[in-house]
């Protein structure tokens, strides 16, 4: 409930955009496979049970207007995706999400992040690996991104969310400067009124793209980074593992990727689901 409020406040700051463009709509299908398949992928393929698995032991399995979405324990009021870890640079890829949380394998490359008022930050599980489902916006000093909200798409299961635009509260505010931090929970930006501030006068750049099947994030450019932070930027190599407790591990430059194809399966489902909406 904490949680809950202290996202009200920030939206309430920015003028309750969220509150009127949130829309939610149950679709017959729950699961839908895979329309395009990212030629980077780990040999073992795994079914969409795989989520319901391991993630259960790190939060709970809502049912959410028809689908069941993961909603992560214990974590901060101010919490948001895409703070507890940090930035990566690949050649394949551009800028991939290294993860702090265990649920992280799964929930940073496979689906989307959405919020509720009701029960919060929750993610709709998909089956197309990304770097980061992640928008960008840019001002002088400052990088700011945002998880994608889930939509109606064929990677992803059953709920549709429609914005105009990426609701502000949904965004990540680090000074350019901080950007390469190793944790970048501890730069970001939390102070209300700044924060505010920083999102609405931002300009948008980009969101992640597709180039021949495979989910690009290269919109931050890499010059940008090393001059602004004053810092060169390692190129890391991208090792594949078909263990996902072994995903967002660096040992001499190398990053181990779990970006196995994840089977669509309209019958699997959790062991527990709890009640939503």
């Amino acid at each position: 409930m904490k949680r809950v409020l202290a996202q009200n406040a920030v939206r309430l700051m920015l003028g309750g955009v969220a509150a009127c463009l949130l829309t939610i709509v149950e679709i017959p299908n729950p699961i839908t496979p895979l329309s395009l398949v990212s030629e980077a992928r780990a040999a073992t393929n795994v079914s969409i049970s795989t989520f319901y698995q391991d993630l259960s032991s790190h939060g709970d399995w809502v049912s959410y207007h028809g689908a069941a979405v993961f909603v992560p324990a214990d974590v901060p009021d101010d919490w948001r995706p895409y703070t507890l870890g940090h930035w990566v640079y690949t050649e394949q890829y551009g800028w991939l999400w290294v993860s702090d949380e265990p649920f992280g394998w799964a929930t940073y490359h496979y689906g989307r992040w959405g919020y509720a008022d009701d029960i919060g930050w929750y993610w709709v599980p998909g089956t197309r690996w990304a770097p980061a489902w992640v928008s960008w916006r840019r001002d002088r000093q400052h990088l700011i991104w945002a998880p994608l909200p889930p939509r109606r798409d064929p990677d992803l299961t059953s709920i549709e969310v429609t914005f105009d635009a990426t609701p502000d509260f949904y965004w990540v505010v680090v000074p350019t400067r901080e950007f390469l931090a190793a944790d970048i929970s501890v730069v970001v930006i939390r102070d209300e009124p700044e924060f505010v501030r920083i999102v609405e006068a931002a300009e948008p750049v980009g969101d992640v793209t597709i180039h021949n099947n495979v989910v690009i994030n290269k919109v931050i450019d890499v010059d940008v980074i090393e001059k602004e932070t004053n810092q060169e930027v390692t190129v890391v190599k991208v090792s594949k593992t078909d263990a996902p407790e072994q995903s967002g591990k660096i040992e001499n430059n190398t990053v181990k990727v779990f970006e196995g194809e994840v089977k669509a399966d309209a019958d699997a489902k959790p062991a527990e689901i709890k009640e939503g909406r």
